[in-house]
């Protein structure tokens, strides 16, 4: 078994000239992480969480995440507050009793390492403000990524295809030759509008694909 084979189960019948990576739920372990710890912030402030809320969040911008949270409150009658003064209270809370050390899918590292062995460029396409990503980032064994898109760089947020665009141009590679790997819908329309071939980690989970190393 070989990377070949991880070719195969993602799709491509050739050696892709770019790996594309989301973070929270795809490599990191973070994603319930923030739901934990959004709902903390909106039912401290009178708001009530729903399985709809979760939902909301999964795979949302910057933006996004925080104007929902506003809109929680407004919808339950709690305390409101400026949308990004929400968001950064969630943040703080990651920040300190996550990122600084974040639990990592099973079978990431291989596949990140694997990647890198053969000589094929990687980069992080991330939703997430990089004064968050850079402790997780520097938390793995190495530095992997050639390139990194994060969410507090000036474009518009995923399911857009601007931050992987952004990705491959960094990396200069052609959409087209790129695997990207991702947890949710608005990150894999991302991709997918990119010109990139996208595993759902979901559906195909990263230790399935590191077995077949």
């Amino acid at each position: 078994m070989s990377l070949v084979d991880v070719y195969r189960a993602c799709g491509l019948d050739s050696e892709p000239a770019a790996i594309l990576w989301d973070m929270d739920g795809t490599i990191t372990d973070t994603e319930s992480r923030w739901v934990d710890y959004s709902r903390h912030v909106v039912e401290g402030r009178g708001g009530t969480w729903t399985q709809d809320d979760e939902a909301a969040l999964h795979g949302s911008s910057t933006e996004d995440h925080a104007v929902h949270l506003q809109y929680i409150l407004r919808r339950d009658g709690g305390q409101e507050a400026d949308p990004m003064v929400l968001f950064d209270e969630v943040a703080g809370l990651m920040a300190e009793h996550v990122y600084s050390d974040p639990d990592i899918m099973p079978g990431a590292i291989e596949l990140l390492d694997a990647f890198a062995a053969a000589g094929i460029p990687q980069a992080l396409v991330t939703a997430t403000p990089i004064d968050l990503v850079g402790p997780a980032i520097e938390s793995l064994p190495k530095q992997y990524f050639a390139a990194r898109v994060t969410g507090d760089e000036p474009f518009p947020g995923k399911p857009d295809p601007a931050p992987y665009a952004a990705a491959m141009r960094r990396l200069g590679v052609a959409p087209e030759h790129c695997l990207a790997f991702e947890d949710s819908i608005p990150g894999a329309t991302s991709a997918a509008r990119a010109g990139a071939a996208v595993v759902n980690v979901l559906k195909t989970e990263l230790s399935v694909l590191a077995a077949l190393l």
